[in-house]
């Protein structure tokens, strides 16, 4: 949720890049001459799948202060040891409110190029929200802004939304971040595409079982899988910017067609897929196999650390 510190002010990214640039300094440490900072992918607040081994994602940047640090990145899986490669893609931002605040979630259109970018509508005394959600759509390797609209005023802050298709509709669901309390909200609602609309409301509450207390937050990420099951990541973050963090991932429930309606069902408890000790888990993908199975991935927003995209193993 922090700002993050993985790009030099002003630098753009305009191709392909292997992300391990460094930046020397002249700290003067006993027996040193210089300091060499080692910097990797950007903090990841967002995550879907697009295709092969290429990911969308999210950063959560704020809207003035750090208008000049990127919004949107294509991630391609390591194929060596120079490791995750990534490249900033620009977004025609519309006015009046220009370019994102703090987008801490991305969800694709399943069976689509287009995905949803959704800001987290935090609130700010001195400041307007913002609560605007984005449908753009990836067109060789660039990003097209289609359309956009808003979240309703009962959201605070969310931190994990996803799209999942259920029959011949489109369901929306976010989550809040549920800092330090002991269960949070989960919102669903069918979504309609051209032009960009959600429908009514519905809530129910996600409670982490066995991971609860100061500085856990229940939901940091959520995804749904083309079964309709729901996973969601929990985190600790004791609000220190070098942790330290700790994360769980959970099978936590199904989105179900009921009668004319569709209805979320979260287990009793839910079931443990991981636990990442030292990284906070900010976003989870599903990527789909040729053999019909599913991987799941997550990106992590380590704040001074940088971020980090690793497979999760599951069972199917």
């Amino acid at each position: 949720m922090r700002p993050y510190t993985s790009l030099l002010p002003g630098i753009a990214i305009s191709c392909l890049l292997i992300c391990y640039p460094v930046f020397s300094g002249s700290d003067n440490l006993p027996g040193t001459q210089s300091v060499t900072f080692a910097k990797g992918v950007p903090d990841i607040s967002g995550l879907a799948w697009v295709a092969g081994d290429s990911f969308l994602a999210v950063h959560d940047a704020k809207n003035p202060e750090e208008n000049n640090r990127p919004r949107v990145s294509l991630l391609e899986l390591p194929k060596s040891l120079g490791g995750i490669t990534w490249k900033h893609l620009t977004v025609d931002w519309p006015l009046p409110l220009g370019p994102s605040s703090d987008l801490e979630s991305i969800a694709r259109i399943p069976g689509t190029n287009s995905f949803l970018l959704v800001e987290s509508g935090e609130g700010r005394i001195d400041r307007p929200r913002f609560l605007r959600v984005f449908l753009i759509e990836i067109r060789n390797n660039r990003a097209e802004l289609l359309s956009y609209t808003e979240l309703p005023g009962l959201v605070k802050n969310i931190e994990g939304s996803a799209v999942a298709r259920v029959g011949s509709s489109f369901i929306f669901l976010c989550a809040e971040r549920g800092d330090s309390r002991p269960s949070t909200e989960m919102y669903w609602t069918d979504v309609q595409l051209r032009p960009l609309k959600f429908g009514s409301f519905k809530r129910a509450y996600f409670k982490p079982v066995g991971f609860t207390g100061q500085n856990k937050r229940p939901v940091s990420a959520i995804e749904v899988d083309n079964k309709g099951r729901i996973y969601i990541a929990s985190a600790y973050d004791p609000e220190d910017d070098n942790g330290p963090f700790s994360s769980v991932i959970w099978r936590a429930g199904q989105l179900q067609a009921y009668r004319n309606s569709v209805r979320l069902v979260f287990l009793s408890k839910p079931y443990k897929l991981a636990t990442l000790d030292g990284l906070k888990v900010e976003s989870l993908a599903i990527r789909e196999t040729k053999e019909g199975l599913i991987e799941l991935f997550a990106g992590t927003d380590d704040e001074n650390y940088g971020g980090a995209l690793r497979a999760i193993p599951m069972q199917n």
